[in-house]
């Protein structure tokens, strides 16, 4: 839905804005509950941007980036920023395009919405970036890393007093928090932001918000072909030492995290209509659970399932309250 900006849709995002600030400030207390709210901090903004326009997601982004470095830091309001407000109001407004399918090739008489596979190759990079700039703000590398192992051993040691690890341990887990810190983070907000999208489009569905129609999520959770390039080569350059290395690797974990959950989604849609279909899925995500490297098979097949699926819907005989076409 395509609104200009009134009283109304900035009243609105000021709410969003207001309730994904909150979302987020939350967070330091440190409860469970708090970090599981945190995690779908995302979607009162796309909801805004998908019911009421751009307008009401940009403001509802201005809200919540307002309030985190006025009662947080400006650490926290970059994150708000790039991690957050950036995705949310870019899906909204991406989730919001059609165009005549006949210009893609599909039918007369249909639109064709803009494809889940290039909103999340967007978000990727998105996520990547944002993880690039905070990881500059607080300058990680070996001193960074270090620290955090310490802190590690530390914390461990008070929970078992008894519990020792030598200098060598201690410095192979700095190593390990090195490598696996610039990956682990961007792979895991990539499946946050995901998720997000997911809840944001079935509220604003059931609310009767938006236009698009439902995503067929298993056929349209993939990523298009240039993201494959993008992964290799963010691979190959997290090889280099130093920032480059660590800038690299966070575009791999975020392009890691889009083909794994594509690869998963090709396995949901092949077992369709099959009797076993609920073991089968359980099976895959228990193994990828206990055996974590067999990720790397989801990542392997969500490459090879490269593509994008455009949705179609009726075109009406106005199409003028659409946004501008993609």
């Amino acid at each position: 839905m395509n609104q200009g900006l009134t009283v109304k849709t900035i009243g609105i995002g000021a709410l969003a804005g207001a309730t994904t600030a909150l979302l987020c400030l939350g967070l330091a207390s440190g409860s469970m509950l708090a970090v599981l709210l945190f995690f779908i901090s995302p979607v009162p903004l796309m909801v805004a941007g998908l019911g009421f326009g751009l307008s009401a997601a940009v403001t509802g982004a201005i809200v919540a980036i307002a309030a985190n470095y006025v009662f947080a830091n400006i650490f926290v309001a970059t994150l708000v920023a790039l991690a957050i407000s950036a995705p949310a109001c870019a899906t909204s407004y991406w989730l919001n395009l059609a165009r005549p399918a006949d210009e893609v090739g599909g039918p007369e008489g249909q639109l064709a919405w803009y494809p889940l596979a290039d909103v999340l190759f967007a978000n990727a990079l998105f996520t990547a970036l944002a993880f690039v700039v905070l990881g500059a703000m607080i300058g990680f590398g070996p001193e960074l890393a270090g620290e955090l192992a310490t802190r590690f051993v530390a914390r461990l040691q008070e929970i078992n007093p008894e519990a020792t690890l030598s200098p060598d341990a201690v410095g192979n887990l700095r190593d390990f928090m090195l490598t696996v810190v610039p990956v682990a983070q961007p792979f895991s907000w990539m499946l946050t932001l995901t998720l997000s999208i997911y809840i944001a489009t079935a509220i604003a569905r059931r609310s009767d918000l938006m236009k698009r129609p439902r995503d067929d999520w298993p056929r349209a959770l993939r990523l298009p072909r240039p993201a494959i390039i993008a992964f290799m080569a963010a691979v190959l350059l997290g090889f280099v030492s130093g920032g480059i290395g660590h800038a690299a690797s966070a575009f791999s974990g975020a392009l890691g995290a889009g083909l794994a959950m594509a690869g998963l989604a090709m396995l949901h849609a092949r077992t369709r209509g099959m009797a076993v279909r609920a073991g089968i899925l359980v099976l895959a995500y228990v193994a990828i659970l206990v055996i974590s490297p067999l990720i790397l098979v989801s990542i392997t097949a969500g490459m090879f399932g490269a593509g994008r699926h455009f949705p179609l819907s009726p075109s009406g005989p106005n199409k003028s309250d659409l946004n501008r076409t993609h």
